[in-house]
């Protein structure tokens, strides 16, 4: 059984093909501000959305994102609906690769793998 993931990320509005959030230039674009990148890049003065407010016992603020991040982290959450979907048995963290025939697979569950 497969659910979709849907991630509410308030506001932004997602291109179907690409998955990115849309240019503000586009039809129903968002609204990109210049700013920092508080997800993993950490870059400085780039096209930036807000994604939502940040709160932790010292600090408040508002947590802004550029489409790279904001795309890895659509990425991980949508991995990580897949991972829930596998019965248990199948979940398998890739630890031990074995090669065969020019070719990388998984120890535990015998997937190949794409290096």
């Amino acid at each position: 059984m497969s659910a979709s993931v849907h991630v509410a990320l308030r506001g932004i509005v997602f291109s179907g093909v690409s998955g990115w959030p849309l240019p503000q230039r586009a039809p129903e674009g968002n609204d990109w501000v210049t700013g920092r990148c508080w997800l993993y890049c950490r870059r400085e003065n780039v096209s930036v959305l807000w994604i939502g407010p940040l709160r932790t016992p010292s600090v408040e603020g508002e947590l802004y994102a550029c489409g790279q991040c904001i795309a890895e982290l659509v990425s991980m959450a949508r991995e990580e609906q897949r991972r829930r979907d596998l019965p248990e048995h199948q979940v398998c963290e890739h630890r031990e690769l074995e090669r065969r025939e020019g070719k990388t697979f998984c120890s535990g569950c015998a997937r190949q793998i794409y290096l």
